[in-house]
């Protein structure tokens, strides 16, 4: 996934609009809106390093979709982070307590 793929993910997975990552930034909604174009060029680094910060990532993850560990996370499992982390507490816990039994059996 490219940059702009990357925060689009990012921006609906923490239900953020432009306009507050624009106020939460400095970097104005039509700049914004420019980098999130399939098309567009990515940021200069420090506006790169602002959008980032604002969503709590890294910035090579926005560029690459990799994390630090160089480790690259397939859309499935980035749509499965977003639905476990909009589940209630109580059924995050019950999903971890199967994940751990699984791994078990691997």
């Amino acid at each position: 996934m490219n940059f702009s793929e990357n925060v689009h993910f990012e921006l609906e997975s923490k239900g953020m609009l432009i306009k507050e990552l624009s106020a939460t930034t400095g970097i104005s909604e039509n700049t914004l809106k420019s980098y999130l174009k399939s098309d567009s060029a990515e940021p200069k680094a420090t506006n790169a390093v602002a959008i980032a910060n604002a969503l709590g990532v890294s910035v090579e993850y926005l560029v690459t979709g990799k994390n630090a560990k160089g480790e690259n996370f397939s859309a499935k499992t980035r749509l499965a982070a977003q639905i476990f982390e909009s589940l209630p507490q109580n059924d995050q816990d019950s999903v971890m307590a199967l994940l751990k039994e699984m791994k078990k059996h691997i």
